[in-house]
């Protein structure tokens, strides 16, 4: 499939490469500290939002966790990362990316995530293998809504373009693509593998 036309492809990581959770681990001893983790920590009082900025780092969360639920720091301290290590990655997808870039496109990997992300996902997963390009928002203090989407005008700039024209977003997030999409992008609503392997081969098929 020739993709001389394609400049960049940016990938999100959460919803996209992956869907699976931190804390999953917890829900079959400890169903309602996952319960709680999934109602305050990615719900109501953001403090996930917190810890995607920067602003918390993951024994700062676990501490928030424990106090609120009871379940041991100590616990939480060791069980968070081993729930990380076993987060699976789409492999098509990580296929689908290497095959861009041996064509000439460039790709970049663009993520509202955390510390642990970069502790421990992308050399476990061996992400900076596929992405010469990671822009994670704890790293910048922004999220992907943030200032107008500055965490692509960043991934832009690392990957050496100076437009967003002939670049594409692959991310689950409506409000994300219409951001890409204001700054001359375009960009594709991930929701699962098989409606996006079909609109894929349509769209860059038709650009050979």
């Amino acid at each position: 499939m020739k993709l001389s036309n394609i400049a960049a492809v940016f990938f999100d990581f959460d919803g996209v490469l992956c869907t699976d959770r931190f804390f999953a681990v917890l829900k079959p001893d400890y169903p309602h500290v996952q319960e709680w983790i999934s109602q305050h920590v990615f719900g109501g009082e953001k403090w996930g939002d917190k810890w995607m900025r920067g602003e918390l780092n993951y024994r700062q969360i676990n501490r928030v966790i424990s106090d609120a639920t009871g379940i041991s720091n100590e616990l939480l301290d060791r069980i968070l990362p081993e729930g990380v290590r076993r987060m699976q990655v789409n492999t098509t997808l990580i296929q689908w990316a290497e095959t861009l870039k041996n064509q000439g496109v460039k790709v970049a990997l663009v993520t509202n995530n955390m510390d642990v992300f970069n502790e421990i996902t992308i050399p476990d997963k061996k992400l900076d293998k596929t992405f010469p390009v990671i822009v994670n928002s704890c790293d910048y203090g922004l999220m992907k809504q943030d200032e107008n989407g500055k965490l692509f005008d960043i991934a832009l700039q690392k990957l050496g373009l100076t437009t967003f024209r002939d670049v594409w977003l692959i991310d689950d997030s409506a409000g994300y693509c219409d951001i890409f999409k204001a700054k001359g992008g375009e960009a594709y609503q991930y929701s699962n593998l098989q409606d996006f392997e079909q609109w894929a081969e349509k769209q860059f098929s038709e650009r050979k």
